[in-house]
């Protein structure tokens, strides 16, 4: 099963209807995904901002086999970044994606690539919007 913590970017307390939005879209990208029955812990830090870093609107970190910390900007379409950091979930739950970025299913990858042009990215690119437009249908 999911493990789920909702916070602020320093563990700060989140507001209970933010919250409560946040946990419904991370189990309907789970589930859309075929990864809501995966034994994982995400921590999931939501940030007051446009950015999360510079230029980065979302982030997923791999802290651990099955454990992330998803990183994502409200000022902005906070539940597309969401549904996008995500995928990077599955890939690295899966082991489709190792955590140094330089192994795509079978394929090895060297820092040569453009950032939006990874494979990893392009389907997280890909499946973003489709995801984001179920969870609209059925929350």
């Amino acid at each position: 099963m999911m493990d789920l913590m909702v916070t602020g970017p320093r563990d700060g307390k989140v507001d209970l209807g933010l919250s409560a939005m946040a946990h419904l879209a991370v189990e309907s990208f789970a589930k859309q995904l075929g990864i809501h029955r995966l034994a994982t812990t995400i921590h999931l830090r939501l940030h007051h901002n446009i950015v999360v870093e510079e230029g980065c609107e979302g982030l997923c970190e791999p802290i651990g086999t099955r454990a992330f910390i998803i990183d994502v900007a409200l000022y902005g379409n906070w539940l597309s970044t969401l549904a996008h950091e995500m995928v990077h979930v599955r890939q690295f739950a899966r082991k489709e994606l190792d955590a140094q970025l330089t192994q795509w299913k079978s394929n090895r990858y060297c820092g040569d690539i453009e950032y939006w042009d990874q494979p990893w990215e392009r389907e997280a690119r890909r499946l973003q919007d489709r995801m984001l437009e179920e969870f609209n249908k059925n929350p």
